[in-house]
């Protein structure tokens, strides 16, 4: 792919002309393709890691900024808004989540456009909610260094690619998570106690508390938080209780298992039939991942069949895609030696009939060979004329 060739439409799409364009194509750079092109003069790259980092924090600014344009008025006091801290830390963190910004570079097909090694290519990794998500922050990046550290500029091409009004005009982004919370439990599906929020310890100076608080349901601790004051510490801990909630109300509970266990056994199955090892993708973050209980996406690969697992860390993940990669793998075999079983007893039949086909055969061959009634008596009367006849002996008798 000629990467320059697709300047215009990314330009485009983000609605920014970059006046360095190599600072658009190394955005768009994975480190794989940089490996590849090494020690090659005049044929150098460089990744979009570091432009990544940057990004991310530029996108933090560029929020925030949008918060107090939208959110907030100034007065003779100062400024003053109707959100609460605790709202405001929410739709930032709505905004900026990792799987917001995948979606938002996958629906403009930004991903398409990736530089890629071979490896990489092979795999397929530029459909990986990770990689997008990194190649969004690192296209914001090289937005901000290519304009002269302009936020404006930034926050134009922000407004661009992502769907700021969506967070910042719907009631259900702005409601925090402590309102969440206390709906949740008020169900009258569910009827559970109203939280409560206890202190569980101060740390440092005055002017730098840290409060961490704990959020209890009836008796016990649902979640924990920590926060420079304790409207934040409560909304973290409301955060966490409502994610655990969430998670024991799932009916479907995933089985324990030991990782290393699920990856060593199907490194021995591809031993064993002979396949080359088992390849993994990290797919990102799964849906009902948050901040408090993060849960993670991989997919394993082997021999043309695939898997995805998930779990609280990736390597609990890679176990649950080997898992059931395994057991995918087994029924497989399963309904082959099944369908090797059916073509068997399907061909016993068909020579039974071929036997009793040729029995009769024979039989009617061996009829033909004997001879008719009347060649039988003629036979049977030649057999007999054939035969000496037998002279009677007279004896003289004495006169």
């Amino acid at each position: 792919m000629d990467f320059n060739k697709s300047i215009p439409k990314i330009e485009k799409i983000l609605g920014y002309t970059f006046r360095d364009k190599s600072l658009l194509a190394q955005s768009f750079t994975r480190t794989s393709f940089a490996n590849e092109r090494r020690g090659k003069k005049g044929d150098e790259y460089s990744s979009n890691e570091v432009l990544e980092f940057f990004g991310d924090s530029v996108l933090s600014t560029a929020i925030v900024t949008i918060l107090m344009e939208q959110k907030t008025e100034r007065y003779s006091r100062g400024i003053r808004t109707a959100l609460t801290e605790g709202d405001f830390s929410n739709i930032r963190s709505k905004l900026s989540d990792k799987k917001n910004l995948a979606k938002s570079t996958e629906a403009l097909g930004l991903q398409k456009f990736l530089l890629l090694g071979e490896g990489d290519k092979k795999l397929g990794i530029d459909s990986e909610p990770s990689v997008m998500e990194d190649l969004f922050e690192s296209i914001i990046g090289a937005v901000y260094i290519d304009c002269g550290m302009d936020i404006k500029t930034v926050i134009s091409v922000v407004r661009k690619i992502l769907d700021v009004s969506v967070y910042l005009t719907s009631a259900a982004s702005l409601q925090s998570y402590k309102n969440a919370l206390q709906e949740y439990c008020a169900d009258k599906s569910r009827r559970l106690p109203a939280p409560i929020y206890k202190t569980v310890s101060e740390e440092g100076p005055d002017h730098r508390k840290v409060y961490e608080r704990a959020c209890y349901i009836g008796d016990k601790v649902y979640g924990v938080g920590k926060g420079k004051n304790t409207k934040l510490a409560d909304s973290m801990a409301a955060e966490a209780a409502l994610a655990r909630l969430r998670a024991e109300n799932k009916k479907e509970a995933k089985p324990s298992v030991v990782p290393t266990e699920q990856v060593a056994r199907l490194k021995e199955y591809a031993q064993k039939n002979k396949l080359p090892s088992p390849e993994f993708r990290d797919l990102g973050e799964s849906e009902s991942s948050t901040e408090s209980e993060r849960e993670y996406v991989v997919e394993c690969r082997l021999s043309g069949a695939s898997a995805r697992g998930v779990g609280k860390s990736k390597q609990d993940a890679r176990a649950f895609a080997c898992q059931a990669l395994l057991e995918a793998l087994g029924a497989k075999e399963k309904q082959q030696k099944k369908n090797e079983g059916s073509v068997i007893n399907k061909k016993g039949p068909k020579e039974k009939k071929e036997s009793s086909a040729e029995k009769k055969k024979s039989s009617a061959e061996r009829k033909s060979s004997l001879p008719r009634g009347g060649e039988r008596t003629a036979q049977k009367k030649a057999t007999t004329s054939t035969k000496p006849k037998r002279t009677p002996h007279y004896h003289n008798k004495r006169s």
